[in-house]
């Protein structure tokens, strides 16, 4: 079987996978068929070794555990609904307030969680029925806490920042610092959004007048912040700081960050046997469900390059004649279309492999093309028809009509793909930070 079949029967069953058949033993099985076909028994020799030294014995990889851990039991604690709470008060008096207190409770769920469908469900169950009750627009309230909870995946500590640097071959430590200034980027352009939005048109988000105020710098006021916001603040900066100024690795950082939020369900009386043992459950299905696409994205990938058909795709892209940039939009273009049938698991471990070194030889720079495709990702939870953002929503409000959440995530859509052209006209909003760390 010539490479240019091959590489066509493997993309064409690909594509046949992502009509709704489990994407971890369907990639796995065709892999280790295609693998039969054109290698033989070797590819079946390989198998251990591709399985165990190029999956399993990542160090790094010990540090996924131990984040979901810590953003499970930070949703155990109650912390999201005190910090809400405390939000809440404070901007309720202002059009729009509800919505930027949503999004800035959503960064900082996003510093602790790491995972998209945690950092949204804990937010959603709190901020959207206290927006609807509030009389705001349900698409507004819809697309602020799709797109805030989407800040999970890119803010660190991010799971696919870690998926992801083991695979480009550049530290997690820089593509944590790497990611910050994006996801910065997007909490403050949601909230300049959801502000200019209720100023137009204040029906959107009406202000909660002045009963549903809070003074800021009333004594009240300002032990609640204190009791409620400094703690995940002070295990946000325990956790990443320790990274930044290289005290920990992310492995143990991510263990400092368990450990802190378990202290943190405890001190709340949130933290019984029962609940302890619930978190280490979701914990091992999570990492388990990434563990075993891992493996069988690896199946796939080490057929799909032993049978020749990463170089028919370099000879592909290099023959379209578009040049080193248009080859590295044409690569974001295939993520895009492929973030609206899978998730971000699948597109990281089946195209990077594949991708990564084409970039690479184009004379890209491995940090900011990770960065850029990591932002990119971001999208894909709000394209329909797999958007699973508005899924997580739907589950959580099912009052509010699919079309009036499409229609609310529209502009937060665009505002990523302007934050994802920013990235790539401007490469320092990406390696500024991880120069200066390294400096």
């Amino acid at each position: 079987m010539s490479p240019e079949l091959t590489t066509f029967l493997m993309i064409l069953s690909l594509f046949i996978l992502l009509a709704g058949f489990p994407l971890a033993f369907g990639i796995g099985t065709m892999g280790l068929l295609f693998g039969v076909l054109t290698s033989g028994n070797a590819f079946l020799y390989m198998i251990p070794q591709r399985v165990v030294n190029g999956t399993l014995s990542e160090y790094i990889l010990a540090a996924v555990p131990l984040f979901i851990f810590m953003g499970t039991m930070m949703q155990t604690s109650g912390v999201a609904e005190r910090a809400f709470n405390v939000l809440h008060g404070w901007m309720g008096g202002l059009n729009g307030g509800l919505g930027v207190a949503t999004i800035v409770l959503a960064v900082l769920f996003a510093a602790t969680t790491g995972v998209v469908g945690a950092s949204e469900t804990a937010i959603g169950l709190m901020a959207v029925p206290t927006m609807l009750n509030a009389r705001y627009s349900p698409a507004l309230a819809s697309g602020a806490v799709c797109a805030g909870g989407t800040l999970g995946i890119l803010i660190p500590p991010s799971i696919m920042l870690i998926l992801y640097a083991p695979m480009a071959g550049v530290s997690v430590l820089q593509m944590f610092s790497g990611a910050v200034i994006p996801g910065l980027m997007l909490g403050i352009a949601y909230i300049l959004y959801i502000l200019i939005r209720t100023a137009l048109n204040p029906s959107l988000g009406p202000s909660m007048g002045r009963e549903g105020q809070v003074k800021f710098f009333s004594r009240n006021s300002l032990i609640d912040g204190a009791r409620y916001l400094l703690p995940p603040l002070l295990i946000i900066v325990l956790v990443l700081g320790s990274i930044f100024v290289g005290f920990a690795s992310p492995t143990e950082a991510g263990a400092v960050g368990a450990l802190g939020a378990t202290c943190l369900a405890l001190a709340y009386r949130k933290l019984t046997w029962k609940t302890f043992l619930e978190n280490c459950y979701v914990t091992l299905r999570i990492t388990s469900m990434i563990i075993v696409i891992a493996i069988a994205s690896n199946l796939f990938t080490g057929a799909f390059l032993n049978a020749g058909c990463g170089q028919v795709i370099t000879d592909l892209l290099m023959g379209l004649g578009l040049g080193r940039w248009g080859i590295f939009v044409t690569v974001l273009a295939i993520i895009f279309f492929l973030g609206m049938f899978i998730d971000w698991i699948g597109i990281l471990l089946i195209t990077i492999p594949i991708f990564s070194p084409i970039l690479l030889n184009l004379g890209f720079d491995p940090l900011w093309v990770g960065l850029v495709i990591c932002v990119s990702l971001q999208i894909s939870f709000l394209t329909p028809p797999f958007a699973y953002s508005i899924f997580y929503l739907k589950g959580i409000a099912p009052d509010i009509e699919l079309h009036q959440m499409y229609r609310g995530i529209v502009p937060f859509v665009g505002m990523q793909f302007v934050v994802v052209i920013l990235t790539i006209i401007f490469p320092d909003l990406t390696l500024w930070l991880p120069r200066v760390l390294q400096g």
